[in-house]
């Protein structure tokens, strides 16, 4: 299959509508932020605190400013507000690529769907963004209840089409994102992360300010580790390297370069406190979705404090 099919990515809807995505734990979200997983629907946001008057439900008691003051607080809650999902695909022509399994544009296409199904089933506003091969380079879609911003999503994913065929970097889509993005809405960013440019961390800092981020990297084994079939030349239109993969030396050259990839992007991760969840072509991208999310949320449910939620492939 060179192309996602658009009838495999709707027929992933009845898979979703069995995920769990959300956390039982009693952390916020499944990553750092202030509000509670979009994966559950609506949530209540904290708006003050007041004094206990008779009849209050003791339930919402701030005990930590009851202690300081002597005398009894109630936190106050706004009504409930709707969620967005964001799924953010990397659609550049570097995606159609793979050695094992499929390709990573149509595993990330799997994935998307699957996210945005889930998101669907729970009633949240979905909405999507792709930079590399679609008009213009970059496109967003407009978070919606409705399942039209969904099949568009997915209609887009399946496009067989060239309409952009330069790169598109990751950062130069995160300036167009984060004007678009709703405040507090939940991001899932796919892409094999393979370039990053030294502003990668600030553009994510800044999307993450404002919403909650989950990096989902989709890659192949060859991204790691080349097969030997002779001299290669890389150039994904920023950087152009040639590697001999019957030399030794070429095929240790390359190890390292992607382990100081990953090392990098752990580091951005780790310090802007992310979600990560990663995936391979190889690999059951539904059971990887589940289990990654399934492990963030085991990461933060022993503290009080926001972690990362850090998986390596």
């Amino acid at each position: 299959m060179l192309y996602p099919d658009f009838e495999e990515l709707l027929q992933l809807g009845y898979k979703a509508a069995k995920l769990d995505l959300s956390s039982r734990r009693k952390v916020k979200s499944i990553v750092s932020g202030d509000h509670r997983s979009p994966f559950r629907g609506k949530g209540l946001e904290f708006e003050e605190v007041r004094e206990y008057v008779p009849g209050d439900d003791v339930r919402n008691i701030d005990w930590r400013v009851t202690a300081r003051t002597g005398r009894a607080h109630l936190k106050l809650f706004s009504e409930e507000r709707e969620r967005s999902v964001i799924v953010c695909t990397d659609v550049n022509a570097a995606m159609r690529f793979g050695t094992r399994g499929t390709f990573k544009s149509i595993q990330a296409a799997r994935a998307a769907a699957l996210i945005g199904w889930a998101a669907s089933h729970n009633n949240n506003r979905v909405g999507a963004s792709f930079f590399g091969n679609v008009q213009g380079g970059m496109l967003f879609v407009d978070p919606s209840r409705s399942r039209r911003s969904l099949w568009q999503m997915l209609k887009i994913l399946s496009d067989r089409k060239d309409y952009h065929l330069k790169p598109v970097t990751l950062e130069d889509h995160l300036r167009y994102l984060n004007k678009a993005v709703p405040s507090g809405a939940l991001v899932f960013i796919l892409s094999d992360f393979v370039t990053l440019t030294p502003d990668l961390k600030k553009r994510l800092g800044e999307l993450h300010r404002r919403a909650d981020v989950v990096l989902v990297p989709v890659n192949d084994p060859a991204d790691s580790r080349l097969p030997q079939t002779g001299p290669v030349v890389f150039d994904n239109g920023a950087v152009r390297l040639r590697i001999d993969t019957g030399d030794r030396q070429g095929q240790k050259t390359y190890e390292a370069l992607w382990r100081e990839n990953r090392q990098r992007l752990d580091n951005i991760v780790n310090s802007l406190k992310l979600g990560h969840i990663a995936l391979t072509t190889p690999g059951d991208v539904y059971a990887d979705l589940v289990n990654g999310l399934k492990r963030a949320g085991r990461r933060q449910g022993g503290s009080h404090e926001p972690k990362p939620a850090v998986t390596t492939a």
